[in-house]
């Protein structure tokens, strides 16, 4: 089976670099074990997935508050979109 993925190109202007440097610093790497099976497991901000039993703490539990969601899909906002 082949497939064909689209590829996206680095951000190339000051802007666009500096608010994916600003992301990546609040970006804290966290290990805990695992609530089902024990295994030691890491994460990002104390939000976990386990890749050998499947179990994944719930969103609410991480160290951070998550973006707000941008329907547009381009950079986390500072303010949660009107509806």
């Amino acid at each position: 089976m082949t497939g064909t993925r689209e590829q996206t190109l680095p951000a190339t202007d000051a802007g666009t670099a500096a608010c994916a440097a600003a992301f990546l610093k609040g970006q804290e790497i966290t290990t805990t074990g695992c609530g089902r099976c024990g295994t030691e497991i890491s994460g990002v901000n104390g939000r976990y997935a386990c890749g050998n039993c499947g179990w994944v703490n719930h969103w609410s539990e991480g160290h951070t508050e998550l973006p707000a969601y941008d329907p547009v899909g381009d950079f986390p906002m500072d303010e949660p979109p009107s509806t």
